[in-house]
């Protein structure tokens, strides 16, 4: 079956024409009443390794590593849409403030108007940017980043150079031991040899955690903490 074009700014920028202020979409149809509090098998895609049945139960919060009802810590949103995840987040104790990011100029604008609220008091914050670029955001500056679909379209249209750009990106913006949380209904064992191949350069995220959900996959990137060559550059500063 052929794939829309989910690669395309026009795309999406088509798509959410006919849709207001008040519309919402939840892809996949999962919302945080599924991810707030869940159950997942570890997914091994090393064949080297071995498979365990075992059932962990966790939270969004530990899975961010941003907890709700804690300090004020910002979470950047991928491919944002007219999903209502983020107001949820805010709703059940996150204090953000969480940016949200899409490349349609129009689901920007209409979720703008229907957070307004929210805009005014800190807790969201809307940007159109293209998550391939991220040319909004410094290095370092973000403590997560969550993606509910957008990793999984473009994968979907077979366009890799655009997921590793925005997985490299993603790292860029990370600050160290940051966390990128991504659902998907790909199997590991043909996303990440495709998104993250192991070319043998330095890496750049500390481990990759594949979840195994009732009905769909989650991805934990850990970005590396902060090199031994920094930490010495940091004692010398001040000594």
């Amino acid at each position: 079956m052929p794939v829309p074009p989910y690669h395309k700014p026009h795309y999406w920028e088509a798509a959410y024409q006919s849709f207001g202020p008040e519309d919402s979409v939840e892809w996949g149809s999962i919302s945080l009443a599924d991810l707030s509090k869940y159950e997942y098998q570890i997914l091994e895609w090393d064949s080297s390794r071995p498979q365990t049945n075992a059932t962990i139960s966790t939270t969004l919060g530990k899975t961010l590593s941003v907890e709700p009802n804690g300090e004020e810590e910002p979470i950047l949103m991928l491919g944002c849409g007219n999903s209502k995840l983020g107001e949820d987040m805010i709703q059940e104790g996150w204090t953000g403030p969480i940016i949200q990011v899409d490349v349609s100029s129009r689901v920007i604008e209409s979720m703008s108007q229907r957070c307004a609220s929210l805009i005014t008091n800190g807790h969201m914050n809307f940007i159109e940017d293209d998550a391939t670029e991220l040319s909004a955001f410094r290095s370092g500056m973000m403590n997560c980043c969550l993606d509910k679909g957008l990793m999984d379209a473009i994968y979907c249209a077979d366009e890799l150079d655009q997921c590793r750009s925005i997985l490299s990106n993603v790292n860029r913006v990370l600050k160290h031991g940051g966390i990128f949380a991504f659902l998907s209904y790909s199997r590991p064992e043909f996303l990440l040899p495709a998104i993250a191949p192991n070319d043998g350069s330095k890496p750049k995220w500390e481990s990759i955690q594949v979840q195994g959900l009732e009905s769909i996959i989650l991805y934990r990137f850990k970005k590396v903490a902060k090199s031994e060559r920094s930490k010495i550059s940091t004692k010398e500063k001040r000594r």
